[in-house]
């Protein structure tokens, strides 16, 4: 998500992988900003750097003009909460403010579909921005389309290929892995379209891969599939050995989450730091300390608060 300070460790893909699609989607594709808002009038993007009054930069995620001169900015959530809400809001006046236009605001919401609660769960219950839920969609709906094309040899379009990107976010009950296997050896190596379009799919399935798949059967056919050369397959692998330390992170916080206590994410940061004592705890604290502060990952993890500030500051 813009507006937030992203640490270059060299693990972006890895830990920001749906901001990574999202950016790519909206470079790649003239038609996924009307994807996301249903606008088909839509002429092009503006700059993404504003100075809020308080003489603050600010980075948001995109901003685009109507052909009313209405501008739209989009931004991409994998969760919803009163701060991101009001940071959103912020965003909203600084863009008025800078450009004296009438601004819609939009997020693109890729985890899980916000009650009303959540929704207005913010200091401006005027603010209400357009959602974009992917997991409202049906995602067999899509899969089953796909299917259709290649088996009939059709030409996938760009909506066809933002519809294959985030099939995994969709409400689809299909195991990731599977869905990826799928989506790399039976979809994407079979599939027709222009060649721009296939690589950007590929792109990234291999950002999706880095982040969920783990069965090594899986990870030879998607490598073989997606036809990776020997300079993509280094990294690729060292990416899905650390992300199975961000999995364990990732599921801890949704049993938290589940079962509305913190037992759930301190057992999950505790197995997965057990399991990166020989694979960099501090990297592994480092990314902790850009959602929660050092006295909260404290507790969480049972590490000293001398520790967890002395690895804050190198950071």
């Amino acid at each position: 998500m813009a507006g937030e300070e992203v640490i270059d460790n060299g693990l972006v893909d890895k830990f920001d992988a749906e901001d990574t699609i999202f950016n790519n989607c909206m470079n790649d594709f003239s038609e996924f900003p009307a994807y996301i808002t249903g606008h088909d009038d839509i002429i092009g993007p503006l700059p993404t750097k504003f100075m809020n009054p308080a003489f603050k930069n600010l980075n948001v995620d995109s901003v685009f003009r109507r052909e009313n001169n209405v501008l739209v900015n989009i931004e991409h959530h994998s969760s919803l909460n009163s701060n991101l809400m009001r940071r959103d809001y912020n965003y909203l006046t600084t863009l008025v403010e800078a450009t004296k236009s009438f601004v819609e605001p939009v997020i693109f919401n890729t985890g899980p579909i916000p009650s009303k609660n959540v929704e207005y769960a913010n200091d401006t219950m005027f603010y209400n921005p357009s959602l974009f839920n992917t997991q409202e969609i049906r995602g067999i709906v899509n899969l089953n389309n796909l299917r259709y094309k290649i088996m009939n040899k059709e030409e996938l379009t760009q909506q066809d290929a933002l519809d294959l990107i985030w099939l995994v976010k969709t409400n689809i009950d299909i195991d990731y892995e599977e869905l990826l296997h799928e989506l790399s050896v039976e979809i994407w190596a079979k599939a027709v379209a222009p060649r721009w379009i296939l690589d950007a799919i590929r792109k990234n399935l291999i950002l999706w891969a880095k982040k969920y798949l783990t069965d090594k059967i899986i990870i030879k056919e998607f490598k073989e599939a997606l036809n990776m050369s020997k300079i993509e397959i280094k990294p690729f692998e060292e990416q899905i050995r650390i992300a199975g330390i961000a999995g364990e992170l990732e599921r801890a916080e949704e049993k938290g989450r589940a079962n509305g206590l913190k037992e759930g994410q301190k057992e999950g940061y505790t197995n997965g730091l057990k399991e990166g004592q020989k694979e960099g705890q501090e990297e592994i604290i480092s990314n902790m300390l850009k959602k929660y502060t050092p006295e909260e990952v404290s507790k969480m993890t049972d590490i000293p608060l001398k520790r967890i500030l002395n690895i804050n500051i190198d950071s």
